[in-house]
């Protein structure tokens, strides 16, 4: 009768193992709706453009964009780098006050979100602005350069949808010796993006093309706008992208599926195999850890979870638990007397059973919940 106080111990142990696993799940849960909303404190206030295009005609701008290519894609660096063309037409009073400040067409606009201005380039498409039978000008240039996208959603990973901004803004009207800013209208008809704009491992879902005031949140000490904020016109083209869902299977769930499918199948190995079945879920929590190491390459470090991070969470409890069902299994059965063990093998199977069909509910819920639970906000 010396094996019964060491099972007591030992189960003592694993009821231990199984409040350390409770805690972790709850301080998981906690944690999880602590971070379901969006915590980005710094976000640019963009206030939709009208689309009857009111303003002053004379004081206004016309802009068009073509996005040639997009490539160098950089996740972690928010970055990207785009070809493409922007057009200009303008009234001839527009002409006349740039021609007395002495300013060329490409002065009257900037890139918002490019970096690395040093590596970019701006080339007239025409050696000077062509009139226009309206009566008004029109100039084009070809442009290269680096570009920032500040907000990359994350969150539905890998099932989020990425937006790649070029936000074009028409400079104040003080720079032409106006008291009144510069109008904007957007030219939707020839806007659109080229044949190159595809990336690798992505599915290209289209482009949207919005006229926007953008308001700084400082007025950066320009006397000009003292009594009110800093407002400035812009046009913003994003292009959308969704992760390829061939490349989203095979690289991502295949090997994770894979992994859980062995798992899972393990409390089917009859309880006589303990020795088997107490080294499965160790080897997937290891396999589990690479796999998710080798994903998170892919993406910037992020302040939330993303989808594919509860997924993998939800593995790692279910294996721990696995594990501990048979270290329990494991020494019922070793430490029972001889003439019992049938009787603990006959009890081990069908906890097992529980436990394999309570596991596969389990993750199905956690999966479900935090889908729900992606990009909710406030």
């Amino acid at each position: 009768m010396k094996p019964q106080p060491n099972f007591k111990r030992i189960e003592g142990v694993i009821l231990l193992y199984g409040l350390l696993i409770f805690i972790a799940i709850a301080f998981a849960v906690s944690w999880r709706l602590e971070n379901v909303y969006d915590s980005q404190s710094h976000q640019e206030l963009l206030i939709p453009l009208p689309d009857d295009h009111s303003g002053n005609l004379d004081k206004r701008i016309e802009v068009g964009l073509l996005i040639n290519n997009i490539y160098n894609f950089e996740a972690g660096q928010k970055t990207f780098d785009v070809d493409g063309w922007v057009w200009l037409k303008w009234s001839a009073d527009l002409e006349k006050l740039m021609k007395a400040q002495d300013a060329r067409p490409q002065d009257l606009f900037y890139f918002f979100n490019q970096v690395n201005g040093y590596d970019s380039t701006m080339v007239p498409g025409d050696l000077a602005p062509k009139l226009m039978p309206d009566g008004r000008y029109y100039a084009k240039f070809q442009f290269s350069g680096h570009f920032f996208a500040n907000v990359l959603d994350f969150r539905k990973f890998p099932f989020q949808t990425l937006k790649l901004p070029i936000a074009l803004e028409i400079r104040s009207g003080h720079r032409l010796g106006l008291n009144e800013p510069l109008t904007m209208q957007l030219d939707h008809e020839n806007s659109g993006v080229g044949a190159y704009i595809d990336m690798g491992g992505y599915t290209t879902l289209g482009f949207t093309l919005a006229g926007y005031t953008h308001q700084y949140e400082s007025t950066l000490g320009d006397p000009s706008f003292v009594k009110e904020p800093r407002r400035i016109n812009q046009a913003r083209m994003e292009i959308a992208y969704k992760k390829a869902p061939v490349a989203t299977f095979v690289k991502i769930f295949l090997p994770l599926v894979s992994v859980m499918v062995l798992s899972l199948l393990s409390p089917s190995i009859f309880a006589t195999g303990w020795d088997v079945r107490v080294g499965i879920p160790p080897t997937a929590l290891l396999s589990l850890i690479f796999l998710q190491q080798t994903y998170e390459n892919w993406i910037p470090e992020l302040p939330y979870i993303t989808f594919l991070d509860t997924i993998y969470n939800a593995c790692y409890v279910t294996n721990m638990i696995l594990f501990g069902l048979f270290l329990w299994g494991s020494n019922a059965y070793n430490l029972a007397p001889e003439e019992d063990k049938a009787s603990v093998v006959a009890r081990i199977d069908k906890l097992d059973s529980y436990f394999q069909k309570g596991l596969v509910v389990f993750i199905i819920l956690s999966i479900t919940t935090n889908w729900h639970m992606m990009g909710v906000k406030h």
